[in-house]
């Protein structure tokens, strides 16, 4: 399931696509900011900070007032960014906003788990500008599992200034991440010290992109990107370098134009190998909307070593009745570039050693959407074919430890369907459902994928004073591949979560949460049991 093929990076290639299309500006498609590691699967439970379904409890956007480009401009005031009111929770987090009032706070709580959870928030203005800092701290140490704790910290800084029609950001993050090994363990032999690994992650971005309308009515933005991962007890590290430019034009009101250029170059270094890797995109993209028609058509040239993939990009939705009723089609290719970073923040217990591709999903798909009063509903169908899918499966002679493996064709039957209620900002309900049928090509199973999965997530709030939350998630059974004999059968189960928060004035706030309220210990990755019943309670004082 390994291969020890090194990849050089090739550069030859970069300067060759800078000469042909020098005179094509083009917007960054992916990115190290966000990379999607393509586990293909509908919720991403994990020990800590998992929230499984990102979908937004409001009224799906129905058409589009005018092309949509990804500045991917990722600074912003820390206000506005979403709060985990307990980061343990195993399964279905909701996003909900604590700091309503005002634009700095401190966080404090408390969990079962012997859980300290300290946040603070600042954000400061001044004529044309904005800035802020975070510091951020959670950990937790069980009764139940030997050694099953983390640690969890992350400090960060921006700054963003809009002079006449143009904005800059600036943005830094650190986060230092600790778990333990603590699957299947042998508590006689193994120290914590040894089964510890540590990651340290430091992201600098800067962007540079038009803010509102200026002369010639063109849309532009620029983006610069470092990374450095760093894994500690395996020593193994990843750096990237990412850029790119894009420009669009709307012409004659229901037409658009854009084009971009994006590049990533990165360094993968373990025990065992010294990986580059690169790769370049070329996209040009038209697009169409009158509203009662919403169109798009582009090509995307991506440039892996000495090899050219085209990404086509088409989409087409039409206005049957009014609001109620609008039916869209599409087909694209995308290009996805697997980082060990993105595995390692998606399964923690991946060994620091592993062998990385590239991923290609062509995603043909379609369906109807709209809305009525507060009600709105999303229903889709998809048949996806994807080029190296990343499974999961334990290492054969330390299963503590995974490793990736890739189906070099897997073939997915997709069906999705959406339901929301918004009443006002008093009652949220959002239902998503998720049906996924697997075709392999080199594994038996679609390891730790489950089929079918429900997401339901409530929020009423009561007359501003009192919120309460409710977030379940259910799925039914899935496989992992411990070892060649020891194919292990996680059964279905249903995860059900409750917050409560109770805002005694603008200033103070208090807030708690109850996971996992079944206590249901079940295995998101083999040998590797979840948090049971675990509560936290707290306090945010906001200024």
């Amino acid at each position: 399931m390994k291969s020890g093929n090194t990849i050089a990076m090739r550069r030859v290639q970069f300067a060759l696509v800078m000469l042909i299309f020098s005179g094509l500006q083009v917007f960054a498609q992916t990115s190290v900011g966000n990379d999607e590691v393509i586990i293909v699967k509908e919720h991403d439970a994990k020990i800590k900070d998992a929230d499984k379904i990102s979908v937004a409890p409001n009224i799906p956007q129905l058409e589009d007032q005018k092309m949509n480009f990804d500045y991917s401009i990722p600074a912003r005031e820390y206000k506005e960014m979403t709060i985990e009111p307990n980061p343990m929770k195993p399964i279905a987090l909701s996003k909900e906003k604590l700091e309503r009032f005002n634009q700095s706070y401190i966080k404090l709580g408390f969990g079962s788990q012997l859980s300290p959870l300290v946040e603070f928030m600042y954000n400061g203005k001044g004529k044309n500008v904005r800035y802020g800092a975070e510091v951020y701290h959670f950990n937790a140490t069980p009764f139940s599992i030997k050694n099953q704790r983390f640690f969890d910290t992350r400090v960060g800084a921006y700054v963003k200034a809009f002079p006449s029609t143009f904005q800059f950001t600036t943005e830094f993050n650190f986060r230092n991440y600790i778990n333990h090994f603590y699957g299947n363990q042998n508590a006689e032999t193994l120290t914590r010290k040894q089964i510890r690994q540590t990651f340290q992650d430091y992201d600098v971005v800067a962007t540079f992109g038009s803010l509102k309308k200026n002369a010639p009515e063109i849309d532009f933005s620029t983006k610069v990107q470092f990374n450095y991962f760093n894994e500690l007890a395996g020593k193994s590290n990843e750096f990237f370098l990412h850029g790119g430019i894009m420009v669009g034009k709307k012409f004659l009101k229901v037409h658009s134009l854009s084009g971009s250029f994006d590049f990533d170059i990165s360094k993968y270094k373990s025990s065992r190998q010294s990986l580059w890797r690169s790769y370049f995109l070329l996209n040009l993209l038209y697009g169409y909307n009158d509203q009662n028609w919403l169109a798009r058509g582009g090509i995307t040239l991506a440039v892996e070593g000495d090899k050219l993939y085209p990404l086509p990009d088409l989409y087409l939705q039409k206005k049957l009745y009014e609001k109620y009723v609008h039916a869209f089609v599409g087909w694209d290719i995308k290009y996805l570039k697997n980082s060990y970073r993105n595995f390692a923040f998606d399964n923690n217990f991946v060994n620091s050693d592993l062998e990385l591709k590239n991923t290609r999903v062509s995603n043909l798909y379609g369906g109807l959407k709209g809305t009525a009063s507060s009600f709105s509903y999303l229903v889709s169908a998809g048949f996806k074919q994807i080029a190296n899918q990343a499974f999961y499966y334990n290492d054969y002679f330390d299963s503590k430890r995974f490793y990736v493996a890739y189906d070099t064709k897997v073939k997915v039957i997709n069906g999705h369907l959406e339901l929301g209620y918004n009443l006002k900002d008093d009652f949220t309900a959002l239902l998503s459902l998720d049906y996924n049928h697997y075709s392999l090509s080199a594994n038996d199973k679609a390891w730790y994928h489950p089929d079918f999965s429900a997401n339901l997530k409530l929020r009423y709030n009561l007359k501003g004073k009192i919120v309460v939350g409710a977030d379940i998630l259910g799925f039914t059974n899935y496989y992992g591949h411990v070892n060649p004999s020891d194919i292990r059968l996680i059964k279905g189960t249903a995860d059900a979560n409750l917050s409560l928060e109770y805002i005694f004035n603008k200033r103070f706030s208090f807030f708690g949460n109850l996971n996992n309220i079944a206590h249901q210990k079940y295995q998101r990755w083999g040998n590797y049991p979840v948090y049971g019943i675990n509560g936290l309670v707290g306090a945010k004082f906001a200024f």
